[in-house]
């Protein structure tokens, strides 16, 4: 890492500051969480000026380096985009709702090229309920995102070249292994991220303006090695999914990622965690597929262990089970990662589900007393 990478890292993390501080209300970022809130308690009312400051912050902050994805803020300008036109026609609350909703999947498909996991991403993680006047212009404005992105060129894809059409039966077990691994990853950083926020906002004494440039200079020191855990790492996570990076160095990216991931976010950098959560999954599903490799066993392929990783690590994290499955498989363009993305997905909520845990996303809510699921625990 050279001189200008931390003078990049800290110089734009204090524009970051400057711009949260002037432009965001209360001064403080807002993620995916607050959507979910303002769909629920302010009848999907977003404010315009609100989307276009967390795009720009979020820009500034991925450019910059933080590791932070680019989906979450896509979702929320795409939720502001929604209720936004809502305000100008002066459509009704519900309307208003629905086309907030409509917005929300339009992004999520122009991002990934996958119209059916957002329609779904929406009635399961946001909505939690379905209704047929909701359904049909979140589906339309899902499948005209997807058009456009791919007519643009702008959306993440996964090469299926790699991709085998068939699985070995045994393989099952390791799939619910990396289920199971990252389902204990997940937890740990939906328990790390808010933890950090708190620590970050109490224990350090400096004016929240100059916090992200305070966490830039600590990014560059904890990325001196390894700038790949920097930005958007698509790059990387493709090449994860391709087979072409080391065991070491897979469990050596994990846990910077990690620990980036919640330094950047706490400090006061904007963006989402779908991306950390997509590098993060494959990381990890490639290591566990390399060390089944090097202990002599065949396996059909290293990129179904990482997509399966993939998975099931936002499943862990967002919540969106049956999103994150059929998102994959859009991305993929192929069917043969349906069942182990299924079975990891499910290995991942076993453990999820058994110790009582919730998403990144309710625990968000659940913070700010704004949580209007019902969450059932297991006996």
């Amino acid at each position: 890492l050279i001189l200008y990478d931390v003078i990049s890292l800290s110089g734009m993390g204090l524009v970051v500051g400057l711009l949260t501080y002037y432009l965001m209300p209360n001064r403080a970022n807002r993620g995916l969480s607050h959507i979910i809130e303002d769909i629920h308690f302010n009848h999907g009312q977003t404010g315009a000026k609100e989307g276009f400051a967390v795009g720009l912050i979020s820009a500034v902050s991925i450019g910059a380096g933080a590791s932070v994805g680019r989906y979450g803020p896509a979702v929320h300008m795409g939720a502001a985009a929604g209720s936004g036109v809502g305000s100008l026609f002066k459509l009704q609350e519900q309307e208003k709702l629905t086309l907030a909703c409509a917005g929300i999947a339009a992004a999520i498909a122009a991002s990934f090229s996958a119209p059916l996991a957002a329609v779904i991403f929406v009635q399961e993680v946001v909505l939690r309920q379905w209704r047929l006047y909701q359904f049909i212009p979140v589906a339309a404005a899902a499948v005209a995102g997807s058009e456009l992105a791919q007519f643009l060129g702008v959306n993440f894809s996964i090469p299926s070249g790699a991709i085998p059409d068939s699985v070995n039966a045994y393989e099952f077990l390791f799939f619910g292994i990396v289920g199971l691994a990252c389902g204990v990853v997940s937890i740990a950083f939906n328990h790390a991220l808010p933890k950090g926020v708190a620590l970050v906002a109490a224990k350090v004494k400096i004016d929240n303006r100059l916090k992200p440039a305070l966490g830039g200079l600590i990014l560059a020191a904890l990325c001196f090695y390894y700038p790949q855990v920097l930005g958007l790492s698509g790059f990387e996570t493709q090449q994860a999914i391709a087979g072409n990076t080391a065991l070491q160095l897979c469990l050596i990216l994990l846990v910077l990622k990690f620990i980036a991931t919640i330094t950047s976010l706490s400090f006061g950098f904007n963006g989402g965690v779908f991306g950390p959560c997509l590098f993060m999954g494959a990381l990890l599903g490639a290591a566990i597929g390399l060390s089944i490799e090097q202990a002599g066993i065949t396996i059909s392929s290293i990129s179904l262990y990482a997509i399966a990783g993939m998975g099931a690590m936002v499943a862990g994290v967002v919540g969106a089970v049956m999103a994150a499955i059929i998102g994959l498989i859009e991305m993929t363009g192929k069917l043969s990662p349906s069942l182990p993305l299924l079975f990891s997905v499910t290995c991942t909520y076993v453990i999820i589900y058994l110790f009582s845990q919730s998403s990144l996303l309710v625990r968000q809510l659940n913070g700010r007393g704004k949580n209007p699921f019902v969450e059932i625990k297991p006996h």
